[in-house]
């Protein structure tokens, strides 16, 4: 049965034409010098995750147990995909284009995913983040066999890096390990004072390195059957993700934990965010620090930023015509170019809007209406989009419907000849003010007829005030002026209201009460 309706879960496919920047994610990952953090960057519903999970797949990370209520735990491996897409694949070998040294660094490393979102009521994000780095990393079936013995080894360290963790928030002291790394054995036998009696922080961090260290040991013996030297290119890589979901100070806590703690020379972290969300964070919490200052923090904090490139406009208008074909919209070709114009080129966007017009379709049934608005399907689209969108003005027109007149004129600016009340408004005083309304909804948009004012002012509104209105309305500037520029285009928008647009029955419509 073909999907009607799609879900909003990342994808390791490549419907929107992400796949590129997955797979360059991880060739990033690997020739990287560690410590290194890697941001890829977007906004809500961009596709971060998608990217970020194709990466994790192609390195080898396996897939994510998510527990969820009654003890039960979800697979999250989206089918057979998920091996294809390993690196070691002989059919991702062309389109990867690997050579043989990353091949081996690939080999030789280990990935773990991790979703602080679950865990940001924990005080110290360190724990949890440790907890998971050992369930999943005793959940590997190579590390079973010979290897063992190396791998409990790993574990054991493990543990003692979340008891120095524990320390690092209670302030309870935990017994330092004799012997546990090469650094703290040599300051021993040469009597340095400043190692025999480490402080919390160092403490866990000569913990973690060497933990890290033999965890990666443990996997070449499961894989090479001998244990020789570790490649320099060896390193564990953590997938951190949905940071835009966690409350301020649990974000805050994780990024200086990263910063602090975490960085070792094995470790390269990839983290899935907002850059822009998360700059507003840090000016919510830190509020005596400059935006400067802010964005220095995360310029130390990131090495590099890989942005979420737009979806292919090919890609988009397929999909969405696939599912437009689905549903029986007329001229489906031509409504999927509309929506891909109209829309911003956001796939979670796209999917929920597509989603949603295709409801209303359905529900109101529009495919079998007998009247020339069957034909063609864009008004409803059009209208769509105001009620999804511009939803004081679409309530506007539920109630008054006659308003429509008065927003056609507003938008092909001819309010100047709207010297009268029309037709189902009785006061101009009320007429007016739904003109100002309209009028400001689509400022931003709008030619005003000041265009002459001086450079302090944009179409006779104070600069300040303008570039904040177009601050919190870019991402739907280019939607709006798709939608503008269609009612200037068809001089029916002048027309009374179908009642089909505000999803009324035709007045024909037979009458289905009992």
């Amino acid at each position: 049965m073909p999907v009607k309706y799609q879900n909003d879960e990342w994808v390791l496919s490549d419907d929107f034409g992400l796949a590129g920047a997955g797979d360059a994610l991880a060739r990033l990952a690997l020739e990287a010098q560690p410590p290194f953090t890697i941001a890829v960057t977007g906004k809500w519903g961009t596709g971060k995750t998608s990217v970020l999970r194709r990466a994790f797949a192609t390195l080898g990370g396996q897939p994510v147990s998510q527990a969820l209520p009654m003890g039960e735990n979800k697979r999250e491996d989206h089918g057979a995909d998920w091996d294809a897409l390993k690196f070691s694949c002989p059919e991702r070998t062309p389109r990867l284009d690997w050579n043989e040294d990353l091949k081996g660094s690939a080999e030789q490393s280990m990935c773990i995913w991790y979703s602080p979102w679950q865990h940001q009521s924990e005080a110290n994000p360190i724990i949890p983040l440790l907890m998971e780095l050992r369930q999943q990393f005793t959940g590997k079936d190579k590390l079973k066999g010979f290897a063992r013995q190396s791998a409990l080894a790993a574990i054991t360290l493990l543990k003692q890096a979340t008891d120095a963790a524990i320390s690092l928030h209670a302030g309870k002291p935990v017994k330092f390990v004799s012997g546990t790394t090469e650094a703290v054995r040599k300051a021993w036998q040469g009597g340095d004072a400043k190692l025999v009696q480490p402080g919390d922080g160092q403490r866990f961090h000569l913990l973690f390195e060497d933990a890290v260290e033999t965890l990666l040991k443990s996997l070449q013996a499961a894989a090479r059957t001998t244990v020789s030297e570790l490649s320099a290119t060896a390193r564990l890589i953590i997938f951190i993700d949905d940071l835009d979901r966690c409350e301020e100070q649990a974000v805050i806590s994780l990024l200086e934990a990263i910063k602090l703690y975490l960085g070792t020379q094995r470790c390269v972290f990839v983290l899935g965010i907002d850059d822009t969300a998360l700059l507003g964070t840090l000016r919510r919490v830190w509020k005596e620090r400059s935006e400067d200052e802010n964005r220095e923090y995360l310029e130390k904090l990131l090495q590099t930023i890989l942005p979420v490139p737009l979806p292919r406009q090919e890609q988009v208008r397929k999909i969405i015509h696939e599912q437009l074909k689905e549903h029986g919209f007329p001229e489906a070709a031509a409504c999927a170019k509309t929506i891909e114009a109209l829309l911003e080129p956001n796939p979670r966007k796209i999917k929920n809007f597509t989603n949603s017009l295709c409801t209303c379709w359905n529900l109101f049934q529009l495919r079998e209406r007998t009247d020339n608005h069957q034909t063609d399907a864009t008004p409803f689209i059009m209208f769509h989009y105001l009620r999804l969108y511009h939803r004081s003005t679409w309530r506007l027109l539920e109630r008054q419907p006659a308003a429509q007149r008065l927003l056609f004129e507003v938008l092909t600016n001819n309010t100047v000849t709207l010297t009268e009340p029309i037709d189902g408004i009785d006061d101009l005083e009320d007429q007016r003010l739904m003109i100002a309304f309209m009028q400001q909804a689509f400022a931003h948009v709008l030619k005003q007829q000041d265009d002459d004012a001086n450079d302090k002012t944009h179409h006779g509104e104070k600069l300040d005030a303008a570039i904040q209105r177009f601050q919190r309305r870019q991402d739907r500037k280019r939607s709006d002026e798709v939608f503008v520029r269609w009612f200037r285009d068809n001089p029916d928008n002048n027309r009374p209201l179908d009642p089909a647009y505000l999803y009324l029955p035709p007045a024909d419509a037979p009458d289905t009460a009992s």
